[in-house]
């Protein structure tokens, strides 16, 4: 199992295996499953354990804190630009917005560690 979350190769087995369980399931579901929940919306607590893993293989530290504080910079500026653009803050469009975002950050952070880890 260690084996799974420390290298990249486990990584995207573990990565495809969770998407394959999680097709399976929408599929049984069906109707029930709601509209708007992707599959992509369950990968950034594992792509944020996957980036630890492999920045603390390649460097001597972690990428995850960076990572994490800028998900609070980017929720603090989403925030403050909904206010001006819609002068209200509605909170299933903000955190429909925010998570769709965070999918996009960890996404390309992994991507990034992945690139830097099988580089060096």
């Amino acid at each position: 199992m260690h084996d799974l979350f420390t290298t990249w190769f486990g990584q995207i087995a573990l990565l495809a295996a969770v998407t394959v369980i999680l097709l399976v399931i929408r599929r049984l579901l069906g109707r029930f499953w709601p509209r708007r929940l992707n599959v992509l919306d369950f990968w950034p607590p594992l792509l944020l354990i996957f980036t630890h893993f492999l920045t603390l293989q390649t460097t001597e530290s972690s990428l995850l804190p960076y990572e994490i504080i800028s998900l609070m910079i980017f929720g603090i500026g989403l925030t403050v630009l909904e206010v001006i653009q819609r002068g209200e803050i509605l909170y299933w469009r903000f955190f429909k917005l925010y998570w769709r975002l965070c999918d996009l950050v960890t996404i390309v952070v992994y991507v990034a560690a992945l690139g830097l880890a099988l580089i060096s």
